[in-house]
């Protein structure tokens, strides 16, 4: 077997990985600190690429300014969110969250195509013709930066959560919100923030990733299916085991697509979900929970 293939392989499903990490992360944050399972992520993501290619064609803004101007919207659909969907839910039973979660996926995805259409569409990006070889390994422009984005994300919302007064609240609040109640802390503007730092993750992702493939109203399907294996498999609710989850869970589609074929890549996130539900349901850092 060709040591270079296998070189590849693995540089491929690193980057790939990271950004799995990178779409993931939102999803795992809102969970472990408001204990919400964001069944609209996908959605999400699928909006934030759609405005992002609609700033760029029909207003002309670079793709820099425009994935700038398309964090800012996304962050404000987050705080739509939390005042829609998870501050109404915040007390009340665990399905309440799921049904008006999925209310809002289906909404986004019906407006998104009846506003766009069906037909996919494409974002062009000035790293498209960029590539870098070390030895025999080629390493596309995009994907360098989203396995930059991912590291630098993960690395800045860790010090957020554990340097900022804020990052410490929302810590406080994944432990108890009657005990923040008490101490004064507010579990609104908490769930406010950890709505509009979620989507504006999950925007992050979509703006690195979504060039490197077409844009179509389902594309947040396979994001959501992909950012549940992640979460799942790192635990439910554990920003770091995310970003770790991502990356073996990339690292594995990768080789198992390279060396067997795409539907064994296709398969094997959920083979990994379904053995990490049968011999450990709380992830590999996290901590069992009814879904």
């Amino acid at each position: 077997m060709d040591a270079s293939l296998l070189l590849q392989l693995g540089a491929n499903g690193l980057s790939v990985g990271l950004g799995y990490g990178l779409a993931a992360i939102g999803l795992a944050l809102v969970f472990g600190i408001l204990g919400q399972v964001n069944f609209a992520h996908g959605e999400i993501y699928m909006l934030a690429a759609f405005v992002l290619w609609w700033l760029v064609k029909w207003f002309g803004l670079s793709y820099g300014a425009g994935f700038a101007l398309m964090l800012l919207l996304m962050a404000g659909v987050g705080l739509l969110m939390a005042e829609a969907v998870f501050l109404p839910t915040l007390n009340r039973s665990f399905e309440s969250v799921i049904l008006a979660s999925l209310a809002v996926s289906i909404i986004l995805q019906n407006a998104v195509r009846l506003v766009f259409g069906a037909t996919p569409q494409r974002i062009a990006t000035p790293l498209e013709s960029v590539n870098l070889e070390l030895g025999s390994v080629l390493l596309f422009g995009q994907r360098l930066m989203v396995a930059a984005m991912a590291i630098a994300s993960m690395l800045m919302l860790s010090a957020f959560l554990r340097k900022t007064e804020t990052g410490r609240a929302m810590r406080a609040m994944a432990q108890s919100k009657e005990a923040c109640q008490m101490v004064g802390i507010d579990p609104r503007r908490i769930t406010r923030i950890t709505a509009m730092m979620g989507a504006a993750l999950c925007a992050l992702a979509a703006g690195a990733m979504a060039p490197m493939f077409d844009l179509y109203p389902n594309m947040g399907t396979d994001i959501v299916f992909k950012s549940f294996a992640v979460v799942i498999i790192g635990g439910m609710g554990n920003v770091a085991g995310a970003a770790l989850a991502g990356v073996l869970l990339g690292v594995a589609e990768s080789y198992a697509g390279g060396l067997l074929g795409a539907v064994f890549r296709d398969g094997i996130g959920f083979a990994l979900m379904i053995a990490m539900l049968l011999l450990r349901p709380q992830g590999l850092f996290g901590k069992s929970v009814r879904v």
